[in-house]
């Protein structure tokens, strides 16, 4: 067969716009939900015995690439809550950060918001990162003043200005 040559460019133009929209295809909603229920499947999502990297960063990135794909669906946050857990207790706390403020800054409706601020801020603290712990507390206390957990955030503001000596005698005489 002969082609002449001002078709060529055509025919490879085509034949390259196509290869990279397989290359670049988005699963199906159901394809994806099915990927991350076969993962969740696999290990106690709720109370795992101990934390295998890779399948967690499985999950946490279909998590992610759910979330992508369709912002705009109700289990969104919620895979966003999961994947920024599943970070936290893989010691990925920058992600883990990444993907509370993807749902505080993007999700204002979402049930759990509160939950959301407030693990942000604990999981902060918890690693070491005082100040951006404190900044989270600080941002829960004043979107929820009222909350039942308030009190006990602003307990928590106070306790990372402690010593470590200062903190167990702090700790030393709530136990008394």
């Amino acid at each position: 067969m002969k082609i002449k040559h001002s078709a060529l460019p055509l025919i490879m133009a085509a034949m390259i716009a196509s290869s990279c929209n397989n290359a670049t295809k988005t699963p199906s909603h159901d394809d994806m939900l099915n990927a991350i229920d076969s993962i969740e499947a696999s290990i106690n999502v709720e109370f795992p015995e101990t934390i295998d990297t890779a399948i967690s960063n499985g999950l946490i990135n279909k998590y992610v690439q759910f979330a992508d794909a369709y912002p705009n669906d109700s289990l969104t946050p919620s895979f966003l809550l999961q994947a920024a857990r599943w970070a936290y207790a893989t010691n990925n706390v920058d992600d883990m950060v990444k993907y509370y403020d993807r749902i505080i800054d993007n999700y204002e409706g979402y049930e759990k918001l509160d939950e959301c601020m407030y693990e942000k801020g604990l999981n902060l603290d918890n690693a070491g990162r005082k100040e951006e712990a404190r900044k989270a507390y600080q941002e829960f206390i004043d979107e929820y003043p009222e909350h039942f957990l308030t009190e006990d955030i602003k307990k928590a503001i106070k306790l990372l200005d402690m010593s470590d000596e200062q903190l167990n005698e702090f700790l030393n005489q709530q136990t008394k």
